[in-house]
């Protein structure tokens, strides 16, 4: 679903864009660039680009400011493969007054998309752990254009509980020290590996994910006990959640094809 938005403001977005080559730590058992590096990367590449205009995470916890990620809707067209030369390039395309929209890009040598991501962001203030108007200091550097509403990213399907529902895998999983980044509470790459531990290893080995849909809730922090949950709605379509005491805490859906 979009919504038509107004630019209040036009400019040219600083893009950022970084080459690196696919290293073995990268990779998932199938020598493939792993789901939780993807969005890793991306985000390591969008951290650079703020930390070279003094806007990086030192000085957001300076302004007890933190980013906060809504939601992704990720396409993916090809992993790159272990050794593979890639060119990862990020665009902070515009923003309004309390939430901004961040693009990635994976290319291969070629010129061609490998993996496209839309991104969806809010400022928290980090003492009162609540949602604030963003900090024009820490946009107005990206040059994204200033609009008056953003569209919204599609979410994902929630898991069909009916008794006509499909059946629903069910793993317990607690956060533990190495789950945890910078903000105390466990890393948004983590959920989708989260999100994939019900899921037959057979399956994801012979099958490969052409689009999430991911939509984070509430965050989880260390030692919480969540369940993950996992229903295929389709032979190549699932849904997924991650919830505590009936609380969600992200969501997700994942369409699928089959490895040739």
């Amino acid at each position: 679903m979009f919504i038509k938005f107004t630019i209040r403001r036009k400019t040219m977005s600083e893009i950022y864009s970084e080459e690196l080559y696919i290293e073995d730590f990268y990779c998932d058992r199938t020598a493939k660039l792993s789901l939780p590096m993807i969005t890793e990367l991306a985000i390591s590449v969008s951290s650079k680009q703020t930390v070279e205009m003094g806007i990086g995470m030192q000085r957001l916890v300076e302004a007890h400011h933190g980013w906060i990620l809504l939601q992704y809707d990720i396409k993916i067209n090809r992993r790159p493969n272990l050794g593979e030369k890639i060119k990862i390039r990020t665009d902070p395309k515009r923003h309004n007054r309390f939430f901004a929209f961040r693009d990635f890009d994976f290319f291969d040598q070629d010129g061609n998309t490998l993996i496209h991501i839309d991104s969806l962001w809010a400022m928290i203030d980090l003492k009162r752990r609540r949602l604030v108007s963003i900090d024009s200091e820490f946009v107005d550097p990206l040059k994204g254009n200033l609009v008056d509403r953003l569209e919204r990213l599609e979410k994902p399907a929630d898991l069909d509980r009916s008794f006509s529902g499909a059946s629903i895998s069910v793993e317990e999983i607690k956060a533990n020290y190495f789950d945890i980044d910078t903000n105390q509470h466990v890393n948004n790459s983590n959920y989708l590996k989260f999100f994939l531990v019900p899921v037959a290893e057979n399956f994801l080995l012979r099958h490969e994910p052409k689009r999430i849909l991911i939509k984070y809730v509430k965050e989880i922090r260390l030692n919480q006990s969540v369940v993950s949950m996992a229903q295929f709605i389709g032979p190549l379509h699932s849904v997924h959640e991650i919830s505590d005491n009936s609380l969600i805490n992200a969501q997700a859906e994942i369409e699928w094809s089959e490895v040739e």
